[in-house]
């Protein structure tokens, strides 16, 4: 699977699509961020760990939820 991406400045998750990136804010912050305080979640902290995992690792999980249908 492939992100959709814009031409953008900044991180990675600056560059996907406003769908694919709400997508994985939602994935993160439902699995990987799951015990962290929920006030402390904010997308930019939540858009630091997917810059940190990059595009191959965030194309899987997005993937991974949508072949598994936990997101459409």
């Amino acid at each position: 699977m492939t992100l959709n991406l814009i031409t953008d400045e900044g991180g990675f998750s600056s560059q996907l699509s406003l769908q694919d990136r709400n997508r994985l804010r939602s994935i993160v912050r439902a699995v990987h961020l799951r015990h962290y305080p929920k006030h402390m979640l904010t997308n930019l902290e939540v858009d630091k760990l997917i810059d940190a995992w990059g595009p191959e690792v965030a194309g899987r999980i997005v993937k991974q939820a949508i072949d598994s249908g936990s997101i459409d």
